[in-house]
């Protein structure tokens, strides 16, 4: 923890980067972590207030339709369970996206109190654009990386969003 606390303190005293030298299975793994994502949050949120990727389309409206490409049309129920989140804050969502022609709904045909969200062509353009876009930045960010660094990132991101997203649906 301590190591943390002195990298934190240089890095917004002088501005200058430091890497933490914490090697792996170390005493204080945790906090590096945990120092690490609180950067990595606080960089993102800075990130996107700067960039202009979601002009046409916020980061949780890119989020629904890239999880209704992969899922293909589905209730609002079952995207809201995709997305871990409620289905009144999905319901928002898609009527923004909605609004803007990204999706459309559709009777579901069992059920025709329900509906199904279809991802229309011009969210479909939308969406890849600013994938494009996105993939773009990150290799920006990550191009001097080798491919073994590149996937041990990606393996852990997935692995610790799946963890996210297992504990929020626990709590």
């Amino acid at each position: 923890m301590y190591h943390a606390r002195i990298s934190l303190q240089v890095y917004w005293e002088t501005g200058k980067r430091r890497l933490m030298d914490v090697e792996p299975g170390s005493p204080d793994a945790i906090g590096v972590i945990e120092l690490e994502l609180l950067k990595l949050v606080r960089h993102l949120e800075t990130f996107g207030r700067r960039s202009l990727l979601y002009l046409r389309v916020d980061r949780a409206g890119y989020l629904a339709l890239r999880t209704l490409e992969s899922t293909g049309p589905v209730s609002t129920k079952a995207l809201a369970r995709a997305l871990n989140l409620n289905a009144s804050t999905v319901t928002r969502q898609i009527t923004a996206l909605e609004t803007d022609g990204f999706v459309t709904r559709r009777p579901d045909p069992s059920d025709r109190r329900s509906s199904t969200i279809v991802l229309t062509p011009e969210g479909r353009r939308t969406m890849a654009g600013v994938e494009h876009e996105r993939r773009q930045v990150m290799e920006t960010l990550i191009g001097g990386w080798g491919e073994r660094e590149k996937l041990t990132l990606g393996r852990a991101l997935r692995r610790l969003n799946l963890s996210l997203f297992e504990s929020g649906r626990t709590t």
